[in-house]
């Protein structure tokens, strides 16, 4: 099957993810390309690659309410799928346990897509973030030599996200865990910790001040101080708006930033 019409069918059915917002960013160019389907660890994945060879893969990690069957359903993000794959990156995805905020088993799921990935001779592993996903997103830095991140309102902080009183149940479910088990779960994951692979690795995080789902200065402004301490090269873009806001989906942006590690 080609990507494009992929892509393109899934939109007009418009069953948008949990952390999406309401306007559509302009079109882009449509993509050529091959979908597959396989399991990693009992979770469905994902993994659409561009018309031409590449070992450039894009793994999205995703946010709340998403999974491989509407991910691409949401017009916001069709713009960056578009123009990574135009670009010649390909794009992979699991399911990690769904609503999973940085679960341990979500973890060990984002590593095993990885390894399937790389016996696709896939090994150039770039990361896309988004809300919830940027726990898995961050916690990829520790075990893979992520060539460039970026973060889409990512979220790192699980204390201030479970004290907005709108996940406790995704949470609780997560980590199959209640009372004081679950506060040293919460704990260890406030800030999750992460340790970039490289000195200067390239790192962007999109946010708005006015977020009321993932508050920007315990998630975005807090991670992107502590991956800078530890020596990656950080910007932090500032959007407008809510959570899902259109400010956020910058495709040329995250393109950007993925190319500008191939000129390093």
């Amino acid at each position: 099957m080609r990507a494009a019409a992929c892509l393109t069918v899934l939109a007009l059915a418009l069953a948008l993810a949990g952390c999406g917002g309401d306007d559509p960013p302009p079109a882009t160019e449509r993509a050529d390309g091959k979908i597959e389907r396989f399991t990693v660890r009992g979770q469905p994945a994902v993994l659409i690659r561009p018309t031409q060879r590449t070992p450039k893969v894009v793994v999205y990690t995703h946010g709340s309410g998403e999974n491989v069957e509407n991910i691409f359903r949401d017009p916001k993000k069709e713009p960056i799928f578009n123009a990574l794959l135009n670009a010649g990156y390909a794009v992979a995805t699991t399911d990690a346990h769904g609503d999973n905020w940085g679960s341990p088993a979500s973890e060990r799921d984002q590593l095993a897509l990885v390894t399937a990935l790389r016996e696709r001779d896939l090994r150039d592993v770039y990361v896309l973030a988004l809300s919830m996903g940027g726990f898995n997103g961050l916690q990829l830095l520790d075990d893979v030599p992520v060539r460039a991140w970026a973060g889409i309102f990512p979220a790192c902080d699980l204390r201030s996200v479970y004290d907005l009183g709108l996940y406790p149940g995704q949470i609780r479910t997560a980590y199959d865990r209640a009372g004081r088990r679950l506060g040293d779960a919460i704990a260890r994951r406030s800030p999750v910790d992460f340790e970039p692979p490289a000195d200067g690795l390239p790192m962007r995080f999109w946010a708005s001040p006015d977020d009321r789902v993932i508050p920007k200065r315990e998630n975005t402004d807090r991670c992107a101080a502590l991956a800078r301490e530890r020596g990656a090269r950080v910007e932090v873009t500032t959007t407008t708006g809510d959570h899902g806001d259109p400010s956020n989906y910058d495709a040329a942006g995250v393109l950007r930033l993925f190319e500008s590690a191939q000129d390093d």
